[in-house]
């Protein structure tokens, strides 16, 4: 997410975005394991409104991943050590 490469793919999503509505999906069911919460994060960080699908007819507002560490515009995830089985939030 430091890369030169990521900032003009995000600068690529934002121009389409202005455009339309866009949506990143995946397989991935839970969000929290998935790179669209990262994806998530750094579109939050520039002001993009972010909803999660929840379901068929859910969708709830992206709240910024909570062991985020932000500078600017970029943002990092520090190592965590959680209790097995926990899942962090």
């Amino acid at each position: 997410m430091q890369s030169a490469d990521f900032a003009e793919n995000v600068d690529v999503l934002l121009a389409l975005a202005r455009s339309q509505r866009c949506a990143l999906m995946c397989a991935e069911v839970v969000l929290w394991r998935c790179h669209r919460s990262l994806i998530a994060d750094a579109l939050s960080l520039r002001g993009v409104r972010v909803e999660n699908i929840t379901g068929p007819r859910g969708r709830k507002p992206h709240v910024l991943t909570s062991f985020a560490y932000v500078e600017g515009l970029k943002v990092t995830y520090p190592a965590i050590d959680l209790p097995q089985g926990q899942v962090p939030t």
